[in-house]
């Protein structure tokens, strides 16, 4: 699985991007590159889903991929599919990953999961009667949050037992079977110890990538099903109250963005943030990407950012090199970044890049 993710990032890449792209897009890197890269590719599903991946554990699998002959990567450490590599991605069934919705709730998930462990947890060890445990999160916030919804429904606890484990159980059979195993073998309590990733690597001879990949995949699954259905999944949904789409503006964007607002210009922001100009214009950029209504007017006209998306659309590329020197410098490369994050909510809302 692991592997597929790889190669649809190689893929939507196109051979434009190293591999740190492909590193910094799973792992959730808060840049504009990143976040523009995300947005233009069209790989925003897929960012942040893999914050504990090592680069060399990435570095590892794209080098298998390249040995085995799905991936080649050019003198500049470019990789691009091979035929055989396009034909490995199409193999795989597309429900194994339509659950990732990476760029609006990557940050709010690793919440998510820590409440259901704890709360599960909690839940079989009261049945069973074990009153003295570690518990299995060591995180104040999400302990709290379980004693408040311990000592709030401590009267309905026996009820709701029965309802969490027959909300996952039913959630768990219309989704494929080894990842759902591999959250079951994962759980602790009532006397019972989760298995660790190790473990679950022996146990199902996979690699560690793969196994971390299911298990996101797989709360990803769960969160969604339940925030979004209260009636049938009441205890799961308790575990999602809280936890809202991430608005993916960095603090120090915002106030940028906060001062555009207000009609402060560029250099009146540089002067008042003390930052430098490339700095004030990454923040532009990401709030370009982020927010669909962001007025650009300040910088770029419209006939501009038709324009420069129109060559992008031509050139078939996102290479910034290659789309300015196409209209002979007539724009800066702050000014390109500008007109294609707004030419990508274009995309999003059915509209042709003429039309943007």
């Amino acid at each position: 699985m692991f592997e597929h993710l790889v190669l649809t990032c190689v893929d939507r890449f196109r051979g434009e991007r190293t591999v740190s792209g492909i590193f910094h897009l799973l792992n959730g890197k808060r840049s504009s590159q990143t976040l523009q890269d995300a947005k233009g590719y069209e790989l925003d599903r897929l960012f942040g889903i893999y914050p504990s991946l090592k680069r060399e554990q990435l570095e590892s699998h794209v080098q298998s991929l390249k040995d085995e002959g799905l991936i080649q990567i050019n003198e500049q450490s470019f990789p691009s599919m091979t035929q055989k590599g396009v034909q490995r991605l199409a193999s795989v069934p597309v429900q194994e990953m339509k659950y990732f919705d990476g760029m609006v709730w990557h940050d709010v998930i690793p919440t998510f999961v820590k409440r259901v462990h704890l709360l599960l947890q909690m839940m079989a060890n009261s049945k069973a009667g074990i009153h003295h445990y570690v518990p299995i999160v060591d995180d104040f916030g999400t302990q709290q949050w379980v004693r408040t919804v311990y000592h709030q429904f401590q009267d309905k606890l026996p009820k709701m037992v029965g309802s969490m484990y027959e909300e996952i159980q039913h959630l768990l059979k219309k989704h494929p079977s080894i990842q759902a195993d591999l959250f079951v073998y994962r759980l602790t309590g009532g006397g019972v110890i989760g298995m660790t990733m190790d473990q679950l690597k022996r146990e199902f001879e996979l690699n560690v990538e793969d196994v971390e990949v299911m298990l996101q995949h797989t709360y990803y699954y769960l969160f969604l099903e339940s925030k979004k259905s209260k009636e049938h999944y009441p205890v799961l949904h308790l575990c999602t109250k809280g936890l809202d789409a991430t608005h993916l503006i960095t603090r120090s964007a915002r106030k940028t963005y906060q001062y555009i607002q207000q009609g402060l210009s560029m250099q009146e922001i540089i002067k008042k943030r003390r930052l430098k100009k490339s700095t004030i214009q990454d923040h532009i950029v990401e709030s370009a990407l982020i927010i669909p209504d962001f007025s650009i007017t300040s910088f770029l006209n419209e006939e501009d950012v038709r324009e420069i998306n129109k060559i992008e659309s031509q050139l078939n590329t996102k290479k910034l090199k290659q789309i300015y020197e196409a209209l002979d410098g007539k724009y800066d490369y702050f000014e390109l970044r500008l007109a294609l994050a707004k030419g990508q909510h274009a995309i999003k809302e059915g509209m042709t890049q003429d039309e943007a």
